[in-house]
């Protein structure tokens, strides 16, 4: 499964994005996520960041792996931070592994 965020994310977005992950989660398999941030600036506001979260914490056990493609300090810390919500694997990894996140996500 395959997201890729770009721009800032408003919390209508993200509520049509949280819609989409429980339509298209396959039960009871756990797959594996990639999350293109390369082009993410952030949230349109508080109120997306709370909806962020509540994504975050409804899906903490949908996924085995969840690998967070983007650069930067910024990416960084988000990534450890989003590791505490949830049990699945989570690295971060540069733009130029992406084929290689695709791949760790496939592989079981």
């Amino acid at each position: 499964m395959g997201l890729a965020c770009e721009g800032k994310l408003s919390e209508s977005e993200l509520k049509r994005m949280h819609a989409l992950l429980h339509q298209r989660l396959p039960e009871p398999s756990k797959p594996g996520l990639v999350l293109d941030l390369t082009r993410f600036e952030g949230y349109d506001g508080p109120s997306a960041l709370l909806e962020d979260l509540k994504i975050d914490t409804a899906h903490r056990n949908d996924f085995r792996r969840v690998a967070v493609v983007g650069e930067g300090a910024l990416m960084k810390w988000g990534t450890r931070f989003a590791d505490v919500l949830t049990k699945a694997e989570l690295p971060q990894l540069d733009p130029s592994e992406t084929d290689a996140a695709i791949a760790w996500t496939v592989d079981r």
